[in-house]
């Protein structure tokens, strides 16, 4: 069975914490931009599936911080601007200082960009290739990987 609005819950929280990861790493701002570059990617569709998002504002509900939720908030107002019709919805309709609501693709591409910015094989990766372009061997690269990982602790 198809669900219609999918709320953040102990199944999914791991999506919400890595977009509110990168919130916190790249700072409000750079993340307001990040999330209106996707929302104007996406293609919007009245029907589809809603991501339901709460404010977190008791430690027994799993909901957002703040600034990331102003954010997506913010994000949605853009969306029903651009497509009035999703307010036929409640989900869009009933959104407040305590919930608002994404499509769940648009959700997902949040999820997949954050996601992609803490890849950290590719983040081993790429400090590996750096260090042999420095001139040092496969050998000395891994350790110089294994050192820079234990200053970080």
């Amino acid at each position: 069975m198809k669900k219609h609005v999918i709320s953040l819950e102990r199944h999914n929280s791991a999506e919400l914490e890595v977009v509110e990861r990168l919130a916190s790493t790249i700072g409000n701002e750079a993340f307001e931009r990040e999330a209106q570059r996707l929302a104007d990617l996406h293609t919007i569709d009245p029907h589809a599936t809603i991501q339901s998002i709460s404010l977190w504002h008791h430690p027994t509900l799993i909901g957002m911080s703040e600034g990331p939720f102003q954010i997506l908030g913010r994000v949605c107002d853009q969306l029903v601007a651009r497509e009035p019709m999703l307010l036929e919805r409640p989900s869009y309709r009933c959104r407040n200082s305590h919930s608002t609501a994404l499509p769940w693709t648009l959700w997902l591409d949040i999820v997949r960009y954050a996601r992609e910015q803490f890849d950290p094989a590719a983040l081993d990766a790429a400090f590996l290739a750096e260090k042999q372009r420095q001139g040092m061997s496969n050998r000395e690269s891994f350790e110089a990987l294994i050192a820079a990982k234990r200053d970080k602790k």
